[in-house]
């Protein structure tokens, strides 16, 4: 009599698979330790549609198996781990947010998030991505690598709400510039060169009318009305937003704050960084703003080159616009007293006065590091007293 078995649903989405299911029949016949189940390095490329999956099983390459949806995906996991396995993903950060990692997590697979970097070289797909990052998580997990590449402190969903408010308030200033120089683009195309600055705001535009109807062009000001319409309309959601900041400041500066540097540009700063006790030392507080020197070196040879950008961005244009107030009121900071004269130089190369503003925001953000962690007192003093 033939003998029939009963199918499951674990079963029907492996046997999608055969060449992976292939690869888990041979580790599967593999003696294996009794106090660890196997593990299977998974690499993910997420997008829209989906994650282009890729899976590497014991010392074998990874084994592509495409596009999936992220139900299948978590299906797909939910199934290996009931056959015993033990799953590691890693992604890459995207602009997908933090949804993902979290369904993987709360499903029983770990969750490796890396930041972006060239992966493959010069030729650049989904499949050889996912390939590559499941090659980087059997790294880290199976030979112990921990230097293979660089993970992401992934935020939570209240960090993340309070890190937009000031990434939105951003977002908003860019915006309003935008609309301002379509304005100012407008007016420059007709010939009006003499017309204020800020031409959208509440005490300007009274005058730019003026001047508008005096030239007998009411329809350029017609024109213009929608668009200042529109930039009063982000302004009122700017100062909506730094009052909530300012509520928000206060809960989280406990400290005294050099002179110069801003309670704004304070708040954001630990906003961006979240934790800072996440360092323990400062090669790795000085790394994560990306102002170290890039380096290119074989042998004896060393060759260094500008600014690697691998950190945080928003934390690099913050900290460089915090340099020049501080120049003026915290003239005696120890930044200033290595590249204080290249900076002060007016006839000097504006490549050197910008080589010192990045090197004065790297030691800046480690001096911030030893602030808000207890670490040292670094004794602003303000500006020189006259006598």
């Amino acid at each position: 009599m033939k003998k029939y078995q009963l199918r499951t649903k674990t079963d029907d989405i492996l046997n999608r698979f055969p060449a992976l299911c292939k690869r888990l029949e041979g580790a599967e016949r593999t003696p294996q330790a009794a106090d660890a189940p196997p593990v299977l390095c998974l690499g993910a490329d997420l997008e829209k549609a989906g994650a282009c999956l890729a899976v590497q099983c014991g010392l074998g390459g990874p084994v592509g198996l495409g596009t999936l949806t992220r139900a299948t995906v978590l299906e797909l996991l939910a199934a290996l781990r009931a056959r015993g396995w033990r799953c590691v993903l890693g992604l890459e950060v995207c602009g997908f947010g933090w949804s993902f990692q979290r369904e993987l997590r709360a499903a029983g697979t770990e969750v490796l998030t890396f930041a972006t970097e060239a992966l493959t070289g010069r030729r650049k797909t989904n499949t050889r991505d996912a390939a590559a990052l499941a090659r980087l998580v059997g790294d880290r997990t199976v030979h112990g690598n921990t230097t293979t590449s660089r993970l992401v402190r992934e935020p939570s969903p209240e960090e993340q709400q309070r890190r937009f408010l000031s990434r939105h308030r951003g977002q908003l200033i860019a915006l309003r510039g935008k609309i301002e120089a379509h304005g100012r683009g407008l007016l420059l195309d007709f010939g009006r060169l003499d017309f204020p600055d800020c031409w959208w705001g509440k005490k300007m535009w009274p005058r730019l009318v003026a001047q508008l109807t005096a030239a007998g062009e009411d329809w350029l000001r017609e024109a213009l009305a929608p668009q200042r319409a529109m930039a009063q309309a982000v302004h009122a959601q700017i100062l909506e937003l730094d009052t909530r900041l300012a509520v928000v400041a206060a809960q989280t500066l406990t400290i005294p704050l050099p002179h110069g540097l801003g309670q704004l540009t304070a708040l954001t700063a630990c906003l961006e960084v979240m934790d800072w006790q996440r360092f323990s030392n400062r090669k790795k507080v000085g790394s994560y703003i990306g102002c170290a020197p890039s380096e290119h070196s074989t042998g004896p040879g060393q060759l260094l080159g500008g600014i690697d950008r691998q950190g945080n961005r928003r934390l690099r244009s913050l900290l460089t616009e915090a340099i020049w107030r501080l120049h003026r009121w915290e003239p005696r900071w120890q930044g200033f007293g290595k590249w204080g004269t290249v900076i002060r130089d007016t006839q000097g190369s504006s490549v050197r006065k910008k080589k010192a503003v990045i090197a004065c925001v790297h030691l800046l953000f480690i001096d911030l590091w030893r602030l808000f962690t207890g670490r040292a007192d670094l004794g602003f003093t303000g500006p020189p007293t006259t006598a």
